[in-house]
């Protein structure tokens, strides 16, 4: 995995350390720069294919599936059918505006 999408400490392993307010059971998830890129697409595009999503991103296709597989497991992309065609969640919009901030300062 690039240096870039590397799991900051106390992201995805780390979510059962969390106080438990039972607020939701998936892991919590720091996002990389590329589920930046793809979650910032699929937000534009409505819902896409992981080929697509990797050819209108410049990412290799096997990474954006295992991305698109992490982003779904913390619910902020879901699967549109039973296909693998995917699209932002609300939560997923909500995390992009968040991280989006802290970039800025």
């Amino acid at each position: 995995m690039p240096a870039s999408d590397a799991p900051a400490p106390g992201s995805e392993g780390d979510a059962s350390s969390e106080d438990g307010d039972g607020e939701s059971d998936r892991p919590r998830l720091v996002l990389t720069r590329t589920d930046e890129r793809v979650l910032a697409y699929l937000d534009d595009a409505g819902s896409d294919y992981p080929a697509f999503v990797a050819s209108n991103t410049g990412l290799y296709v096997d990474h954006v599936e295992s991305r698109l597989d992490a982003l779904d497991a913390a619910g902020l992309v879901e699967r549109v059918t039973g296909e693998e065609v995917f699209r932002v969640t609300d939560a997923g919009r909500e995390a992009l505006r968040e991280d989006c901030a802290a970039w800025s300062d």
